[in-house]
């Protein structure tokens, strides 16, 4: 034999030997580091043995149902492989007591441990899986709370938004008679407005009683409590928001039929009591934009690379889909940058 030829394969078996799977294909790399196919392929083959696949392939392509499984699972994994190290970096970890809290409360929704079991293995997972990706979760919580922690509106953006946006703030009580003809609409508005005014509270309550087709509150006046905007429809909103308070309006039409209307008081929501719905409101924008692009950015540092037999990593989605155009088909079996395995000699 070749002297060089012994000495080329003394030294391929040194380096597999010295590096594990190091020339194993690799379904993705995360920070250079493989996350291989005999991985995914485990987890596929476990769904493909589970009631739900056999559900789902019933009403569905079995390949694509198993296409979706991979590229998710597969999602799953580069994800943790990406956040993992990066909560490690922020100092944010999640204690084997949170997630066992969070595991004990799942499995109390079940009537033993068996059938939480059971249910598990219907949907091909097992409790080590189900705690991975339980801490999964809690990991992110944690770590977008944590970097997204100075991220919001000042106290004077609050109040400006409040004080410049009060009709949001605005409720109405009101009562309402609601039937399904017209004319019958008609002829009850017209007993209400010609009624004395001390008169109309108790008639209207009686011919609730006797004609509303709303159930939730014929036999209570019609009343509909306090209501914001945006909370009804915009018909009968829109002729409560015509009336004074007393009045009775002309029969409004909706969707759920006719109405007729009695405004009996209004009142604006107190800043104290608006501003966390404020702060939600311009905080939640801001802090989703603070935390893409903070994932986007994790994501780059990462290095993402996912053989194509899988699809495409999407940065903005942060997840792996079915290859675009101008993927070349016939791609090799491992991305740019994956060793792959030596060819014999």
């Amino acid at each position: 034999m070749n002297p060089h030829r012994i000495v080329l394969l003394a030294l391929v078996a040194l380096v597999t030997g010295a590096c594990g799977n190091l020339l194993e294909p690799a379904a993705a790399v995360v920070h250079g580091t493989k996350i291989t196919l005999d991985e995914v392929q485990r987890a596929v083959e476990d769904f493909r043995a589970s009631p739900e696949f056999e559900r789902l392939a019933q009403q569905g392509d079995a390949d694509a149902i198993t296409r979706e499984f991979e590229q998710s699972y597969l999602s799953t994994l580069v994800r943790r492989a990406v956040l993992t190290p990066e909560a490690e970096a922020l100092g944010v970890e999640v204690t084997p007591s949170e997630v066992q809290d969070q595991l004990d409360s799942i499995a109390s929704e079940f009537p033993s441990q068996s059938a939480f079991e059971e249910a598990l293995k219907e949907q091909g997972l097992t409790i080590e899986q189900l705690t991975q990706l339980i801490e999964d979760r809690a990991l992110e919580e944690k770590l977008r709370a944590e970097v997204t922690a100075d991220v919001g509106p000042t106290e004077e953006e609050i109040r400006v938004q409040y004080d410049e946006n009060l009709d949001d703030f605005q409720e109405t009580e009101a009562q309402h008679i609601l039937v399904d003809r017209k004319n019958l609409a008609q002829d009850i508005a017209r007993q209400l407005q010609g009624a004395p005014k001390n008169k109309v509270a108790g008639l209207f309550e009686s011919l609730a009683r006797r004609h509303s087709t709303d159930n939730s509150n014929k036999d209570n006046a019609g009343r509909l409590g306090f209501f914001a905007p945006g909370d009804f429809v915009p018909e009968f909103e829109a002729g409560a928001a015509a009336l004074d308070l007393g009045e009775v309006s002309d029969p409004v039409q909706s969707e759920f039929g006719w109405h007729v209307i009695r405004v009996t008081d209004r009142r604006t929501i107190p800043f104290e009591q608006a501003r966390d719905r404020i702060d939600a409101q311009l905080g939640g924008s801001s802090e989703e934009d603070a935390w893409q692009a903070w994932l986007r950015g994790a994501f780059e540092a990462a290095d993402v690379e996912v053989n194509p037999r899988y699809g495409e990593f999407n940065l903005e989605t942060q997840a792996i889909e079915d290859a675009s155009p101008r993927t070349v088909p016939g791609a090799e079996e491992t991305p740019a940058g994956i060793p792959e395995p030596e060819p014999s000699l």
